[in-house]
């Protein structure tokens, strides 16, 4: 038995709608929205197209794909004289719409996927949470070793000012340097006994911490959540965009081991770093809207939606004056201007907190912000 391996069998119960998404977004001719039911339909495309086919109608169907027509697939579908009996067989799977309500006619509104398995199942990829708990620990070490992270800050504030990158590649050097101090601590050689460049992947501590993916989850587990966004007042406006997403209430089942010969990290570490997050992102960014409570403290933020503040550490690094300002020049560097204005970004300074919205939703007459969840450890071994 391998002793310095500590397994910990952890659940993330959601406490507001996950989306972890493909990256995959369907139009309006890729599902059917049934009004009166509240139902969107998810058709396996490969039964649709063998289904029209049989029926003469691939060619046409071909052509509605490829044409400019603004007509849904339902609609195209009653059209043509295609019945919910006849097209039944030919559905991968469907959501409830939640607490979207669309008027036929109106303009479609896109949906977004969520990760599935070979099964077609629901899941949330280890990846996902490693990443998460990444960011976390980032963050603790950043606002419990202040002192050693003086230089980091300095730069961080220049380049911000002064760099004339964009997009992507905007900071991009100097968040790399910070996790290399933090976590390239193994100094690992090569089969040459030669030490590795420390910027290598391979002297990265957190190799040792080995996040599963999810056990599945039931397709009667997700629900379709409306993009809403809330600014500080309170004040909300619905984007034209559903996520498949987790219901509040479910369990995230997952395994995560930490090898102590090359993990510095115990799971109390993990679950210190966790509180030490969920109370800097209240008291630096959460308190700044009147809908945002205290959360618990063993809450964390996952998927699409969860927001800046989550993804990143500049508020860790940088306390909440300088990291404003930093925050209001990333988003000046990389988002177009039309996109910067759409999104009002240059009133950040003014609300005093940058981005000045939250990404919400609403499920049973509820509006949460998207991604929260409680982490808990429910045994080892």
């Amino acid at each position: 038995m391998k002793e310095y391996l500590k397994t910990y069998q952890i659940r993330l119960h959601t406490a507001s709608p996950v989306h972890v998404g493909t990256g995959k977004t369907l139009g309006k001719k890729e599902y059917i929205f049934l009004y009166q039911r509240k139902k969107v339909l998810i058709p396996d495309v490969n039964k649709l197209y063998q289904g029209l086919e049989r029926k003469g109608l691939g060619t046409k169907f071909t052509q509605y794909l490829l044409s400019d027509d603004w007509i849904d697939l339902g609609r195209w579908l009653r059209n043509n004289q295609i019945s919910p009996q006849d097209y039944q067989n030919w559905i991968k799977y469907e959501l409830d719409c939640g607490d979207f309500l669309q008027e036929e006619g109106k303009k479609q509104i896109q949906v977004m996927d969520f990760q599935k398995d070979s099964y077609g199942l629901p899941y949330v990829p280890g990846t996902s949470i490693k990443g998460m708990l990444r960011t976390v620990l980032l963050a603790y070490r950043l606002l419990t070793e202040k002192e050693n992270w003086h230089s980091e800050r300095e730069r961080v504030v220049r380049e911000a000012r002064q760099s004339n990158d964009k997009r992507k590649w905007y900071l991009s050097r100097e968040n790399a340097q910070i996790e290399e101090k933090m976590f390239h601590t193994l100094f690992r050689k090569d089969a040459n006994g030669k030490e590795v460049d420390r910027r290598n992947a391979v002297n990265d501590c957190l190799s040792g911490l080995i996040v599963s993916d999810s056990e599945p989850l039931s397709l009667d587990d997700l629900v379709l959540c409306q993009k809403i966004d809330e600014n500080v007042e309170g004040k909300r406006h619905a984007i034209n965009i559903l996520r498949e997403s987790i219901k509040p209430g479910r369990d995230i089942k997952f395994q995560l081991t930490i090898d102590t010969k090359l993990c510095q990290y115990t799971m109390e570490d993990i679950l210190r770093a966790v509180e030490l997050f969920g109370d800097t992102y209240y008291e630096m960014y959460l308190s700044k809207f009147r809908t945002s409570d205290r959360p618990l403290g063993n809450t964390v933020w996952l998927g699409g939606g969860a927001g800046f503040f989550t993804k990143t550490v500049v508020y860790p690094l940088l306390g909440q004056s300088r990291g404003l300002e930093t925050a209001v020049s990333v988003f000046e560097h990389t988002l177009s201007k039309k996109i910067a204005r759409q999104h009002k970004h240059d009133r950040d300074r003014n609300y005093g907190v940058s981005p000045h919205i939250l990404k919400c939703t609403q499920y049973q007459g509820t509006s949460y912000p998207m991604g929260m969840c409680h982490l808990e450890v429910a045994e080892s071994g």
